[in-house]
């Protein structure tokens, strides 16, 4: 059976200088003897590491992940061994997208983790409504144990990869806290000087988790602060700015490798009337709708920039113009279905107000840029291009898409 010891969140955190480093009365553990980590601290890629901390449903929408949380989680174990030497210890992350779904219980998945089979443990997951890491998240609070009950997760879990590893002696843990909410587990198994985890390990860790939820705080708020640099303030979705960075990004990348790059410019047809009509807060109301639809169909890894106004630009590295094409009468047939301001008894937009839609045009870089010029001169030539398109479309008759004439 489990013999542990519950230590209360109310408990005052001490300094790391003023813990003792001899033993503790009511300490039965020998003191701490600071090792080297058994082996490197192993994380999963920068994507997966990004999954688990989208906490908001619009971070996933609008953050680009240039802060290394890699670093940071390799960081925190090194210093969490440092604290507590032990032969081997993880991080574990809930989904927020479980939570957000509902979920009070998603699974636990390992993100970062150290010691002998840590490579087989890396993207395992477990339970979070029981044993000694469920306990942990579900409470909040810190434990440490020994002789785990037969069936306990973590027993199967440590061992993953391990035909001849010495079995779980002692454990203790942390919660991993972001904001005000728990998101997940830091735990170390076996001590490293023998003998259980005793008061004042818990002690450190509990010092060391405030340091931890400060260091993925900060993380987190760099991200989000160089995020909002990016961004439209309006509609959420980036700004102008950022296009044309990362449309050089793009065109290097397609020098580079020989890849595929089309782009799209959307205007919106008789947006005029709505502010005209409805007021400048219905304007900016419509567009955060409009915003939100295109966002939704959005194929992978392209980009949606609101260039200005009732401007959008899209950016599909890797699509060939029939691919973009395609891309582009998904985004007109939404724009054109989009029912702003109809009334609930007749389903009838305000008297005289013309439909919405959006006028699209389309160019690649392969089949319509001339060849030569500077990255600056194909930047600009590639909106140019899309630009002239999509006043072509509102010259014929307007919710449409036509494509680009290639440069002589």
């Amino acid at each position: 059976m489990e013999k542990s010891s519950t230590d209360s969140s109310d408990d005052e955190l001490r300094a790391v200088s003023s813990v003792p480093q001899s033993v503790r009365e009511g300490d039965l553990s020998v003191p701490n003897l600071v090792g080297p980590a058994p082996g490197p601290v192993l994380t999963v890629s920068t994507d997966e590491i990004a999954r688990f901390f989208v906490r908001e449903r619009q971070e996933s929408e609008s953050v680009r992940w240039d802060v290394r949380l890699d670093a940071a989680l390799r960081e925190i174990l090194e210093l969490a061994h440092e604290f507590v030497p032990s032969e081997a210890g993880g991080i574990l992350l809930d989904d927020p997208r479980a939570k957000r779904g509902g979920n009070a219980f998603p699974r636990l998945t390992i993100i970062a983790s150290y010691g002998a089979g840590s490579e087989d443990r890396l993207g395992q997951r477990v339970p979070s409504d029981r044993g000694f890491i469920g306990n942990i998240y579900s409470s909040g609070q810190s434990r440490r144990a020994s002789n785990l009950e037969v069936g306990d997760p973590l027993i199967a879990f440590t061992a993953r990869g391990l035909a001849a590893a010495r079995p779980i002696a002692s454990v203790i843990g942390v919660p991993v806290i972001v904001g005000e909410s728990i998101c997940g587990v830091l735990y170390l198994t076996n001590r490293q000087s023998g003998g259980p985890y005793g008061q004042r390990d818990s002690q450190l860790l509990r010092t060391f988790a405030g340091y931890m939820s400060s260091s993925i705080q900060n993380a987190l708020d760099a991200i989000r602060a160089r995020a909002l640099l990016r961004l439209d303030h309006l509609t959420g979705l980036y700004n102008s700015r950022y296009l044309h960075t990362r449309l050089q990004d793009e065109i290097e990348r397609a020098d580079s490798d020989g890849a595929e790059l089309s782009l799209l410019f959307l205007d919106l047809d008789n947006f005029k009337h709505i502010n005209d009509r409805l007021g400048h807060l219905a304007g900016s109301w419509a567009l955060r709708e409009v915003s939100r639809v295109l966002q939704d169909r959005m194929p992978p890894a392209s980009v949606l920039a609101r260039y200005g106004g009732d401007e959008f630009v899209v950016l599909l590295p890797g699509s060939t113009i029939e691919q973009a094409l395609a891309t582009a009468e998904t985004l007109r047939t939404a724009i054109a279905d989009l029912r702003l301001f109809e009334d609930e008894d007749n389903l009838q937009s305000p008297s005289g107000m013309p439909p919405l839609g959006c006028s699209i045009g389309a160019a690649s870089y392969r089949e319509h840029l001339a060849p030569g010029g500077s990255k600056r001169h194909r930047e600009n030539a590639l909106l140019g291009l899309a630009d002239t398109a999509m006043y072509r479309a509102k010259a014929r008759g307007r919710n449409r898409v036509c494509v680009a004439d290639a440069e002589e």
